[in-house]
């Protein structure tokens, strides 16, 4: 779930390996950016047209929370990565 509604994302990027995870952050943020720039666009114009705004700021903050799920799960990864070559260490 995310912001109360069912996410095929947050199913995409639990399958991510860390190359990938770091990927769709860079793509995450290049995508917050363009709607950002689209939301200031749109507040911009004489009669504000507040429908297309309430949507663009959803996705806004939609793009954030995806961003901040993909970080969290590439840190423990890289938590759970290092436990590993730790134990590994260990054992040699």
């Amino acid at each position: 779930m995310l912001l109360g509604e069912p996410s095929p994302s947050l199913a995409k990027i639990n399958a991510m390996n860390m190359v990938k995870l770091e990927s769709k952050i860079a793509q995450l943020i290049i995508e917050q950016k363009l709607v950002s720039e689209r939301l200031e666009k749109l507040k911009a114009r004489d009669p504000q047209p507040e429908e297309q705004i309430a949507r663009t700021r959803y996705q806004l903050d939609r793009l954030a929370v995806l961003e901040t799920a993909t970080r969290q799960r590439l840190s423990d990864k890289e938590k759970r990565k290092a436990a590993w070559e730790a134990k590994q260490a260990e054992r040699f």
